[in-house]
């Protein structure tokens, strides 16, 4: 995916982790891959129990918490129900996928099956760097919020469609449509996955191989006919492949 001048500028920056974990070999795996693989991330301290993960929180004031789930005396949703209004970001690490849905409950703002995929830690970090900058730290360095436009050319003029106000975008062979919320449609010789590269915005998710959707315009989710619905009531197909990270997408968009 192309990367764009501002989220190269935020991933200058860097967000402080406390690793939590009972099992030493388990810590340190995470932390080298963190190391590796997750530059804009700073693990500043390990902890074996819940008890001393709060004492570090206490002290440390971490921006992001890893925590394993299954720990004993205290598993790790234990330890975050805990911290209701809290200002740190949580990723749960489970090897167990039944533990994903309470994970949510909890207002993670993700979750990892272990053995950790490096790709998959590597998109966690990106989605915290981005929504720490954009939605937590409005004020913070001279960071001004870049114009989210996607430009297009039709019919030889040249359009700058805002994103807000995209529904979803449709693919149509080697074209795509894209589905305004004024009621317009416009075509474009590019095709789905071009499109997803240009736009570069966690807002849009493809939840099918012909289809991008806006999160923010979902209206419902049926996770048994894998369809979405749309707030101006048009239904479109969601693939079953794509069901549990559309979740993780939409419990990301609520917390924020």
């Amino acid at each position: 995916m192309a990367v764009s001048l501002e989220e190269k500028q935020i991933m200058r920056h860097s967000l402080n982790v406390l690793v939590v974990d009972d099992e030493a070999p388990a810590r340190e795996v995470l932390c080298r891959q963190i190391e590796r693989s997750c530059p804009s991330l700073n693990v500043v301290q390990t902890a074996s129990s819940a008890r001393e993960a709060r004492a570090y929180i206490e002290m440390l004031a971490p921006d992001v918490v890893f925590v394993d789930i299954q720990m004993p005396q205290e598993s790790g949703l234990e330890l975050i129900e805990g911290y209701k209004d809290r200002d740190f970001y949580v990723v749960f690490a489970t090897t167990y996928h039944e533990y994903a849905v309470e994970a949510l409950r909890q207002r993670a703002f993700d979750y990892l099956l272990k053995p950790i995929d490096r790709d998959e830690l590597k998109a966690c970090a990106r989605r915290i760097l981005m929504h720490f900058y954009h939605k937590r730290k409005p004020g913070m360095g001279a960071l001004p919020p870049a114009p989210r436009r996607f430009e297009i050319v039709t019919s030889g003029k040249r359009h700058f469609v805002r994103h807000d106000d995209i529904l979803h975008i449709e693919a149509c062979g080697s074209y795509a449509t894209l589905y305004l919320s004024s009621g317009r449609r416009l075509t474009i010789s590019k095709n789905l996955k071009k499109v997803e590269d240009i736009l570069d915005d966690p807002t849009f998710f493809r939840v099918h191989n012909s289809q991008i959707v806006r999160l923010n315009c979902i209206h419902s989710c049926n996770y048994r006919t894998h369809t979405i619905t749309l707030d101006n009531g048009k239904e479109i197909p969601m693939a079953v492949r794509k069901r549990e990270e559309l979740r993780k997408r939409m419990s990301i968009l609520i917390a924020s």
